[in-house]
């Protein structure tokens, strides 16, 4: 839900820079929250890791996505076994109860009493007591930290995609720049290069705005 909002942004965004070529939409959210004061630096920060996940031909298209989909999986599969890594503590292959609550030993008697057995069944996939690495990589993942904007990593390149100004199923370097310049101009209303207190202080409460909405569609 949070992920299909900012997409909207985005193709609204968009949309509205086509329409209204003599006011400049506003930049989707994911493009002005890490947004620094100086544009050069703004820029360069997001072209280096562009440059990692387009590829050689520095073009994001599906392909690239669909490689970084399969990268982010297998990051969560290994995020979701360390669990039994650590607490595997005789290294014989398998985690029972008894080394589980051992390795955790950190928390909180409460937070111990109210989700530690939680937990391990989560992993026990028979309700042997005993979880190997095969149950610990097809457990269930446990819940995720909130996503900063609505986004994971993988949605932001694929919103990436979604600005392609030519429609040409590829992002291109040179438009991405382009795009990351029109992002910083339209709070860099004199054109230096630089963000002004006034500016960043214009910048600040779009970011403030866009979360005090997230938080009131996240409510119940």
């Amino acid at each position: 839900m949070r992920a299909g909002f900012v997409f909207a942004a985005v193709f609204l965004s968009v949309a509205a820079m086509s329409a209204r070529a003599e006011t400049p939409a506003a930049p989707p959210i994911f493009l002005v929250e890490d947004m620094g004061n100086a544009r050069d630096q703004y820029v360069s920060s997001h072209l280096e890791p562009f440059a990692v996940y387009s590829g050689a031909d520095r073009a994001l298209d599906e392909d690239d996505i669909a490689r970084f989909r399969q990268v982010d999986a297998a990051r969560q599969r290994a995020v979701a076994a360390m669990p039994f890594f650590t607490g595997d503590l005789d290294a014989d292959g398998r985690m029972t109860l008894d080394e589980y609550k051992l390795a955790n030993l950190y928390e909180s008697r409460d937070e111990a009493e109210l989700g530690m057995k939680a937990r391990f069944a989560n992993f026990d996939r028979n309700g042997d007591g005993i979880v190997t690495l095969d149950e610990a990589l097809k457990s269930p993942p446990l819940p995720r930290m909130p996503l900063a904007y609505g986004l994971s990593d993988t949605e932001r390149v694929a919103a990436l995609l979604a600005l392609d100004p030519n429609k040409d199923g590829k992002l291109t370097e040179d438009e991405f720049k382009a795009l990351l310049l029109s992002a910083f101009s339209f709070y860099d209303k004199n054109g230096d290069g630089a963000l002004s207190k006034a500016e960043k202080a214009e910048r600040a409460a779009t970011v403030r705005q866009f979360r005090e909405e997230q938080e009131k569609r996240e409510k119940p």
